[in-house]
C-alpha cells in the first residue's frame, strides 16, 4: 500500500528545509534576545531617580484601510512583534512610568464604536501593565482623534479616547515629577496649578507633535507656562533631538539625529538639566516608532532616566522586521516548488497504484 513517508526528498530540499527552520527560529525568537543584549543599561545614581519607558506610534492595524486578503496575517504579525519587543523593553528598563506618545491605533479616528472596542482589546493585550506601581500615561495623536491634513479633530473621538485610556491633562507622580499633556491638534493644555511650582520638581511635557518645530502661538504659550525640563514627542517616526534658545523659538531650529548610526546606536546621551535651564535652553527628544508597519527600518523604544540634574537617554532598537519579511517572501518560491514536487509525486504514485490494481482485474480473452 502507498505511504506518504515512502516519498524520497532530494538532498537539496532537506538542506533547504533545515535552513528555513533555522531562519524562522532566529527571526522569531533568537533575534530579540540578540538585540536586547546590546541595549544600554542606565543605573540610578541618586534617590531622585525617575525611569521612563517611551512608546511612540504603535499604530496597531485596523480592518478598514487594508482590504487585501492577507490582512488578518498582517495584523497578527504586527501585534505579535509589538508584544514581544514591548515585554523585552519592560524587562530591561524596569520603569517607574510608561508614556505612550500618541497614534496608538492606526484607524482610531475613523473606527466605529464596535471596531474601536476590538482595537482597544487588542491594544491592552499587547501593551500590558506589568505592575500596579508603574504609572501608565496615554496621550492621543492624529490617528486617534484626527487633526492631520484635511481630517478635522472630532470631539466625539476626543471623548472616546479619554473614556478608554483615562487621558488626563496632567499626571503628578509620587516622587514629584509632573507630566503635562500638550495637544497641538486640539489646542488643549492643562491649567497651571500652584502645586506645580517648585525648583525640586521635574517638569516634563508630553506632546505627540513637536513643540519646537514650526512653533505657533499655542506652543509658545505652553512652553512659557510650564517651563519644561524636557519635552518628549513622536509623530515623525525618527530618533532625534532639538536644543534651542528660548528667545529663538520662532526660527524653526534644526534637529540632530540621536543614536541612529551603527557605531553609536546603543550609546547613552547625557543632558545637564540645570545647565539647560541656566542657559535658557529647551530640550526636545523625538522618540522613534516602535512599529515596523510605519515603513521605516529603524524602530525601537525610548528609555530615559532623570536622575538629579542629569537626563540620560538611549533608544532600545529592535529587529528590522521588513528585512525578515522580504527574506520570507523570497523563500516562499522554492517552498512552493517543493510542495508542487511532493504533490506531483503523490499523484504519480497513486496513479501507478491505481493502474496496477486495475490490471489485476482485467478479463481473460478467449484463445
Amino acid at each position: 500500500m502507498f505511504r506518504l513517508r515512502n516519498l524520497k526528498i532530494h538532498l537539496f530540499w532537506k538542506i533547504y528545509l533545515c535552513t528555513l527552520f533555522c531562519l524562522i527560529l532566529y527571526n522569531e525568537y533568537l533575534i530579540h534576545i540578540f538585540h536586547s543584549m546590546h541595549w544600554s543599561p542606565i543605573e540610578c545614581q541618586t534617590d531622585k531617580c525617575l525611569r521612563i519607558l517611551l512608546v511612540a506610534d504603535p499604530q496597531i492595524l485596523g480592518n478598514t484601510f487594508d482590504t487585501k486578503l492577507y490582512w488578518p496575517l498582517a495584523n497578527y504579525d504586527s501585534d505579535r512583534q509589538l508584544a514581544i519587543t514591548y515585554r523585552r523593553a519592560l524587562q530591561h528598563t524596569i520603569p517607574d512610568v510608561i508614556c505612550f506618545l500618541g497614534d496608538l491605533m492606526d484607524e482610531g479616528s475613523v473606527a466605529t464604536d464596535d471596531q474601536y472596542e476590538q482595537y482597544f482589546q487588542r491594544f491592552v493585550r499587547i501593551f500590558i501593565q506589568p505592575e500596579t506601581r508603574i504609572s501608565m500615561i496615554y496621550i492621543p495623536g492624529d490617528n486617534d482623534i484626527g487633526g492631520e491634513g484635511y481630517e478635522a479633530v472630532s470631539q466625539d473621538n476626543i471623548q472616546r479616547f479619554k473614556r478608554y485610556f483615562n487621558e488626563q491633562p496632567q499626571w503628578v507622580l509620587p516622587n514629584g515629577a509632573t507630566f503635562f499633556n500638550i495637544n497641538r491638534f486640539s489646542k488643549v493644555m492643562p491649567e497651571l496649578q500652584d502645586n506645580n511650582a517648585g525648583a525640586d520638581l521635574y517638569s516634563i511635557i508630553l506632546s505627540h507633535m513637536s513643540l519646537l518645530k514650526q512653533t505657533d502661538h499655542f506652543s509658545l504659550k505652553a512652553l512659557e507656562t510650564f517651563q519644561p525640563d524636557v519635552i518628549f514627542s513622536a509623530h515623525d517616526h525618527t530618533s532625534k533631538y532639538t536644543i534651542v534658545q528660548k528667545d529663538a523659538l520662532l526660527t524653526n531650529p534644526p534637529s540632530l539625529a540621536l543614536n541612529t548610526k551603527r557605531d553609536n546606536r546603543h550609546d547613552l546621551s547625557t543632558f545637564n538639566l540645570y545647565g539647560l535651564r541656566s542657559n535658557q535652553q529647551l530640550l526636545e527628544i523625538s522618540v522613534p516608532t516602535c512599529s515596523y508597519r510605519m515603513g521605516v527600518m529603524k524602530i525601537g523604544y525610548g528609555f530615559a532616566v532623570l536622575d538629579g540634574a542629569t537626563l540620560r537617554y538611549t533608544v532600545l532598537w529592535t529587529s528590522q522586521r521588513l528585512y525578515q519579511l522580504a527574506i520570507y517572501s523570497l523563500l516562499i518560491i522554492p517552498l512552493k516548488l517543493l510542495c508542487g514536487q511532493i504533490w506531483c509525486n503523490v499523484l504519480k504514485r497513486y496513479w501507478c497504484c491505481y493502474r496496477k490494481r486495475n490490471r489485476n482485474y482485467l478479463p481473460l480473452h478467449a484463445s
